[in-house]
């Protein structure tokens, strides 16, 4: 028990992956093991990936951010309501969109002393209202082909958001591993006075997580709405629970300072192959989120469990 429970998160993201490829092969082989259904996972995964990443870096920070579905939503409005005014405005203005929601968010927690749950859930709330004001409660369709590329076109067999989504891991694994920002997030996730001690600008670092989350949720909207040429008001509504289930199964932690990029894409890419196989075998919906529930409650349950065991062998070698 304590082997697996100190494993690692990118190891445990990688065995659970493999466990449930294994299960959804022998199950349900005939269907998921074709090579189109082994491409609609990819390009899945790839769509939720910049999202989980931005919660992944709140994560580790020490919050949380309950805003990434409102705010990947209302970016997908925004890329196919703005069209008229032609495509790259529509996107610069969903990503920019996503950098005010971030930096809102970011001053809500910093500025304003609001737990970061109870701020990012204000937020979403705001977000979800507008967006039913801006969409009128109706769906919207898209009017540039073009835009359909980068969420459903494809280099050879290789999805092109997936190329997009590896592209910002790579961005990201470098910033947190070989920059002082990175540094200092996990400095401040970590121990939060202890990196005010050491005179770490612990709200600046804490400001820069919501707003990467942010952005990066737009990115994932944007993404969304090139896949489906379209959006709507339903788009988003279990991602914040995606998102950090991938982020807890990746090695990230509720009380912060710890997780990977890397494990976070390994989380999200062992829900969506849970998705994807449980579709396959037919699953009701209503079970999925349930499922999906009891992995995130399992997984919070193991970090703390986790954590306690740890502080009892740091007392113990302290005695």
């Amino acid at each position: 028990m304590n082997r697996f429970l100190s494993f690692g998160g990118e190891q445990t993201a990688a065995v659970i992956a493999v466990a449930i490829f294994i299960t959804f092969a022998l199950s349900a082989g005939e269907y998921f093991l074709t090579l189109q259904n082994l491409e609609n996972v990819a390009r899945q995964v790839s769509l939720d990936a910049p999202l989980v990443f931005g919660q992944t870096i709140v994560l580790i920070a020490g919050g949380i951010d309950i805003s990434v579905g409102a705010t990947m939503a209302m970016a997908a409005a925004l890329t196919i309501g703005l069209q008229e005014y032609g495509t790259l405005t529509a996107v610069v203005a969903a990503i920019a969109f996503g950098v005010v929601v971030g930096a809102f968010n970011g001053f809500l927690v910093t500025r304003g002393g609001i737990v970061p749950f109870v701020a990012t859930l204000g937020t979403m709330s705001v977000l979800r209202g507008l967006l039913l004001t801006y969409t009128g409660q109706e769906p919207l369709s898209g009017t540039d082909d073009a835009l359909v590329y980068w969420g459903g076109g494809s280099i050879g067999i290789v999805p092109v958001p997936l190329v997009l989504s590896l592209v910002i891991l790579v961005g990201l694994m470098v910033m947190l591993g070989s920059t002082r920002a990175g540094r200092n997030i996990y400095a401040i996730g970590g121990n939060r006075e202890a990196a005010y001690i050491a005179g770490i600008a612990v709200k600046r670092y804490e400001f820069l997580a919501f707003v990467i989350s942010g952005t990066l949720a737009a990115v994932s909207g944007v993404l969304l709405a090139s896949r489906l040429n379209s959006a709507n008001t339903q788009l988003g509504v279990d991602t914040p629970l995606l998102s950090i289930s991938a982020a807890l199964i990746g090695g990230a932690s509720l009380l912060g300072g710890r997780g990977t990029i890397v494990g976070a894409f390994l989380g999200v890419l062992a829900l969506g192959m849970l998705t994807n196989g449980m579709n396959l075998l037919g699953v009701n919906t209503y079970y999925q989120i349930a499922v999906k529930a009891t992995i995130l409650i399992a997984v919070v349950a193991i970090d703390a469990l986790s954590r306690t065991m740890a502080r009892r062998r740091e007392r113990t070698a302290a005695a």
